[in-house]
């Protein structure tokens, strides 16, 4: 009788993530294409946390430099690294105005890394969007334009997106799309901006897309300063604080190779 009560359990745990998955195939939570016409984007500041990361943030730096969006400013925070992550982001600084990198400060008490990295690089930028990427990411020529375009008109305090992963290894073949299918059964993506309930809450700390002003009013990184998973602590704080909130699932937009 336990086994039978324990196998209907099991079944039906089973086919609610399997129908959950299919929901969130189906309901296809990508960023949507925008047309051509750039002139009334508002600016953005990239905002990149970096620590000992001189094999990656170059690529994206050269990436982001070539960008079609005119009103953009690029910050990277230095958090005490020990390779040459400062001489990569100084050389690309100095060929392209827009790039800038501050040098990270004593952790206080209390406070994560990352947290305080993405504090500090708040308080730096003065544009209308802010938008933290981790430095592993790779975008596309349209990321900026599309993201900014939907957390407009969706009135979003936050947009966040989980990267569509590069696999090269067998093993990584193996892995990552197994991990990325539990991922996709665990939420109905499209619950997140519709459902007022905080546990209908996920994001991904690798694309951060904040709308500014909220941002500077509700200092979200340091309200969660102690917190490991501070990107869903973040979502779940925007949706408490009746706020609007999105997370969907990036391709060519922005990719991120996991393991190496």
């Amino acid at each position: 009788m336990i086994l039978t009560v324990t196998g209907c359990i099991v079944l039906f745990l089973t086919s609610l993530r399997f129908a959950v998955a299919l929901v969130n195939w189906f309901s296809r939570p990508y960023l949507p294409h925008v047309g051509r016409d750039r002139s009334r984007l508002p600016s953005i500041s990239v905002l990149i946390p970096v620590r000992n990361e001189e094999k990656n943030i170059g690529t994206l730096l050269g990436t982001l430099v070539l960008l079609p969006y005119e009103k953009a400013e690029i910050i990277v925070y230095d958090d005490g690294s020990t390779d040459s992550t400062a001489e990569v982001v100084s050389a690309c600084a100095r060929v392209d105005r827009r790039v800038r990198c501050i040098t990270g400060d004593d952790l206080p008490e209390g406070w994560t890394g990352k947290n305080h990295a993405c504090h500090k690089l708040a308080e730096e930028a003065k544009n209308d969007y802010l938008l933290f990427l981790d430095a592993d990411v790779t975008v596309g020529d349209d990321l900026l334009k599309r993201a900014v375009s939907y957390a407009s008109r969706h009135r979003l305090a936050l947009l966040s997106m989980f990267p569509r992963q590069k696999m090269r290894s067998r093993g990584e073949k193996i892995v990552v799309p197994f991990m990325f299918r539990i991922l996709l059964s665990l939420l109905p993506l499209f619950l997140i901006r519709r459902c007022r309930w905080s546990s209908f809450s996920a994001a991904n700390g690798q694309m951060m897309l904040f709308h500014g002003a909220t941002y500077r009013r509700y200092r979200f990184h340091e309200r969660v300063r102690d917190r490991m998973a501070e990107d869903i602590e973040i979502m779940r704080l925007i949706k408490r604080s009746r706020l609007r909130g999105d997370t969907l699932v990036g391709r060519k937009e922005i990719e991120c190779r996991m393991y190496r």
